[in-house]
């Protein structure tokens, strides 16, 4: 009877217990709840907003990039110097003398015109020259009328010799008085094969005094001994010295800075310290020319500032002259010119030279 006394006992006091979780225990578990998920929103949201902020800063630099972008109007002309012919070589040059007392000793130098062996035209120059040859001015001619080279970068020419030579054992001869003996310039001629035509392209190094050369001629420059040497159709390369385009504003974008650039020593390029913002550069298949020179010049509505802006047009001129002297914009030639803005997208332009270069070309 104890035992069953003492059962009912603890199953009474199991029954009465009352204990549970507080109503202040409850509040703080949902407090805690509410502020996780609060920050927990907040993180998403301030990543959806920051997410939304940089696509818009985004799409307003591509905008900005798109509407301050320079935009070809019209077509794109080059001013040139044509072709100048210095001796169709169809005819027999006049032979040199050797210098000094060796002059009228004896014949070394016997200059005809040959007939068979020719490139162009109806002969070639074929000039002669004995065992006693030595370095001095073979064979030249005096021109009709004097030819104005100033404009002109470089010299083509046919060539052939009878013996192997390197480069620079002859040479052209530049003069501005009849005979050639003053030159004005040698202009080297390149490595031949023996008896092996080569058509040269040869660079004259300063132009600047050759506004009227008088006669042309052949120097030896390396006794190479007995030797004949055959010259045809010599004339100074016809090409571009200057690129002429207009630009307006893109899309009536952000303006255009189109202050000119320095050039202060006139070899064509940009001074390295000239504040200029616009970069234009020059590339064919045989060189790449950085931030070449050139000048602006706005026709018809501009308020008088060098910003280019909506409504506005401004013709560029782009100076060649800082191209390599052995390269230049010659017929056939194909070229980019790329125009770099401060801001905005890079404008590249495409043209190629027509097969024969006149003062002004309209390029395709």
């Amino acid at each position: 009877m104890r035992g069953m006394r003492e059962m009912n006992l603890q199953l009474r006091r199991l029954v009465g217990d009352q204990r549970g979780v507080t109503g202040l225990e409850t509040a703080i578990i949902v407090i805690a709840f509410v502020v996780v998920a609060s920050v927990f929103a907040f993180t998403v949201l301030s990543t959806g907003i920051f997410s939304a902020e940089r696509g818009k800063e985004t799409i307003h630099a591509g905008l900005k990039e798109a509407r301050s972008s320079a935009e070809l109007k019209g077509s794109v002309t080059a001013n040139g110097v044509p072709d100048k012919t210095l001796s169709l070589a169809d005819t027999a040059w006049l032979a040199g003398e050797l210098p000094g007392e060796l002059q009228g000793t004896t014949t070394v130098f016997t200059v005809t015109a040959s007939t068979p062996n020719k490139k162009e035209g109806t002969a070639s120059v074929n000039i002669v020259m004995t065992a006693s040859a030595t370095t001095t001015l073979a064979a030249y001619e005096n021109l009709d009328s004097t030819i104005d080279l100033s404009g002109t970068d470089s010299v083509q020419l046919w060539v052939r010799s009878s013996v192997a030579t390197d480069a620079n054992d002859i040479e052209i001869v530049l003069d501005d008085t009849a005979g050639c003996g003053s030159p004005l310039e040698n202009v080297d001629i390149p490595a031949l094969v023996a008896s092996t035509w080569k058509l040269a392209n040869l660079a004259i190094t300063d132009n600047s005094d050759m506004t009227a050369i008088k006669c042309v001629g052949l120097n030896i420059a390396v006794d190479n001994g007995a030797q004949t040497v055959n010259l045809d159709k010599i004339f100074g390369r016809g090409q571009a010295t200057s690129i002429v385009m207009t630009l307006t504003n893109a899309l009536g974008g952000e303006p255009l800075d189109l202050s000119e650039p320095s050039d202060f020593d006139n070899d064509g390029l940009s001074d390295s310290d000239s504040t200029h913002v616009l970069i234009i550069n020059y590339t064919d298949s045989k060189q790449y020319v950085k931030d070449i020179h050139w000048t602006q010049k706005f026709t018809g509505d501009n308020d008088g500032d060098a910003l280019l802006e909506s409504g506005e047009k401004a013709e560029l001129t782009i100076t060649l002259s800082g191209l390599a002297n052995a390269t230049p914009v010659i017929k056939d030639t194909r070229f980019d010119i790329e125009i770099r803005p401060q801001d905005g997208g890079v404008m590249v332009i495409q043209r190629t030279m027509p097969d024969r270069v006149d003062t002004v070309m309209t390029l395709n």
